[in-house]
């Protein structure tokens, strides 16, 4: 375990701050009134646009706690051992530093990166996170995309991270994120829609980011 995670105090509160900032953010969002309205009559944000910008989100907080490891975290698509095909589109893959091209990632500096979007070699894949807003249930279309992933990735790590889940079905979920194809499933904070009242989980997001930790120290006593 990384010393930030194993220490208690100012440590584990640095390590955990952008997680807690990060479900603030969404929980405000999620819980407002106005927004609420305004999302049942059909005028709100799409739902895979709060996913994307989810995973954005993790990016960024992976990115910096990678860095000292010499990895990266970036959203795109992995390329074969052959050099041939494309894996589907993946919310967030967990690499070696280094890429095979990067579309509009490179944009005039007063504009900043509309899209950020890279290609990366199979050899430097170490994970890949599917990301999700609501994650109420896992089905036959989840399936559809670990069975399409699973061949690009050989043995190499398949994360699910969700804003929130429904409390009272994080065991459920969990088996049927498993029983789909990945590896483990993270959320924020379960969310129950009727009180409107979210429960964050911490111990989840120790539990996530000390999982990354592991990976990235396998990598280096690899080399």
């Amino acid at each position: 375990m990384h010393a930030s995670l194993r220490q208690g105090g100012h440590a584990r509160h640095l390590a955990l701050r952008k997680l807690t900032n990060l479900a603030n953010e969404l929980i405000e969002w999620r819980s407002d009134h106005e927004i609420r309205r305004i999302d049942k009559e059909g005028g709100g944000v799409f739902d895979f646009v709060k996913g994307l910008r989810l995973a954005a989100r993790l990016i960024y907080i992976l990115k910096e706690r990678l860095e000292r490891h010499g990895l990266d975290a970036n959203w795109g698509q992995i390329m074969d051992d052959k050099g041939v095909y494309l894996s589907p589109e993946c919310d967030i893959i967990v690499h070696a530093n280094g890429h095979l091209d990067r579309w509009n990632g490179e944009g005039p500096s007063e504009i900043g990166n509309i899209m950020d979007f890279r290609f990366i070699e199979l050899r430097h894949v170490l994970a890949v996170i599917s990301c999700k807003s609501y994650l109420s249930s896992v089905c036959e279309r989840d399936q559809k995309y670990c069975a399409r992933l699973k061949p690009y990735l050989k043995g190499r790590k398949l994360w699910l991270f969700a804003e929130c889940i429904p409390k009272g079905k994080e065991e459920d979920i969990r088996q049927k994120a498993r029983k789909a194809g990945h590896d483990f499933l993270w959320y924020l904070y379960t969310w129950d829609d009727k009180s409107l009242v979210p429960e964050q989980d911490r111990p989840q997001w120790q539990d996530f980011l000390q999982a990354v930790d592991k990976l990235a120290d396998a990598t280096q006593t690899k080399k």
